[in-house]
């Protein structure tokens, strides 16, 4: 899935949820919950993500496979414990949520996510092609269903 696309899915996300988490500000809530969702695609050097994060995102697709790590559970958890101590539990819940979603979503297209990654090579696959036209489905019906949920 492209960019565009985890985005429109973490703002949906964020309006269904939104109501159901409390403790701080929730605009910080939903930048947080957009970051998580566009995160784990940092591994690959032609993302958006990648490419907006100068040398650091360099040196991670370097050092990591697309879809390897960045797109394991272990990875999102760790993540969410370490906000979690370091922070505050309802903005790592945030950033959680997102990093999920953008799994969720990748799970669904033809090259999958190892999701116990590195521990198995068990890949959850769907039939969807990166950037083919059921993703432009999917990201009109997104755009659809966010405009009837503001208008």
């Amino acid at each position: 899935m492209f960019f565009p696309t985890h985005l429109l899915f973490g703002l949906i996300v964020f309006l269904f949820i939104k109501d159901y988490f409390s403790g701080g500000n929730q605009w910080l809530f939903l930048l947080l919950l957009l970051a998580g969702s566009v995160l784990p695609d940092i591994d690959e050097a032609r993302s958006q993500i990648n490419r907006s994060s100068g040398a650091f995102g360099w040196i991670i697709s370097f050092f990591a496979k697309h879809r390897g790590i960045f797109h394991s559970i272990f990875l999102a958890l760790g993540i969410f414990i370490a906000l979690s101590y370091f922070w505050i539990n309802y903005y790592a819940w945030a950033f959680f949520i997102g990093y999920i979603g953008h799994l969720l979503l990748d799970a669904f297209t033809r090259m999958g996510i190892q999701v116990f990654y590195p521990f198995s090579s068990f890949r959850l696959r769907g039939p969807l092609k990166s950037g083919g036209i059921l993703e432009i489905i999917l990201a009109a019906g997104l755009v659809f269903l966010l405009a009837k949920l503001f208008f």
